[in-house]
């Protein structure tokens, strides 16, 4: 099973792919963990940051290569990302190539005051990544496009609890 974990920064997603992950013992590949590597190397990231596209697809393509490796050995994997519907398609493909099922999960929240609190109280600690302030995050759900279908979309104003409910039933798993 491949499954992407994509929707708005500070909504949920990495929780969601945790979670999912450990129901299904699948490795988890993050785009923040595996670009703060990058990240500290400053010779790398000045050539990998701006502009931020081939920063995105330089992180879709290091994504792509653990999923594969994954898939390839039989196992499962998700993604835990801000996506693009042009990484979707070829992560869809790379499912399709390894005989895996493909599923999108979309993670957002309605309550913009809810969506800031989480956001100003959290703290990840991803070695060499950044925290972001909350004008980044307002920007990003503002210029965020949403995925093609199918997809299940969560919505972090309800718990945690239910979401994962919602995502085990998308997913056909149990906990």
């Amino acid at each position: 099973m491949l499954v992407v974990v994509s929707g708005w920064t500070g909504a949920g997603k990495s929780t969601i792919a945790d979670s999912i992950a450990g129901d299904i013992a699948a490795t988890v590949a993050s785009f923040d963990w595996i670009m703060s590597g990058l990240r500290s190397l400053p010779d790398v990231w000045t050539t990998v940051e701006v502009p931020a596209q081939r920063q995105r697809e330089i992180g879709w393509s290091l994504l792509s290569r653990i999923a594969e490796q994954q898939l390839r050995r039989g196992s499962s994997c998700v993604l835990d990302l801000v996506a693009r519907e042009q990484a979707r398609e070829k992560w869809k493909a790379l499912a399709e190539r390894n005989g895996a099922t493909y599923h999108v999960i979309e993670c957002i929240c309605s309550d913009e005051e809810i969506h800031r609190t989480r956001i100003e109280g959290r703290r990840r600690d991803i070695p060499d990544w950044y925290e972001l302030a909350w004008g980044d995050v307002l920007r990003g759900r503002k210029n965020y496009a949403p995925l093609a279908e199918p997809k299940l979309v969560l919505d972090s104003v309800h718990s945690l609890t239910a979401n994962l409910a919602q995502a085990r039933s998308f997913l056909d798993i149990t906990s």
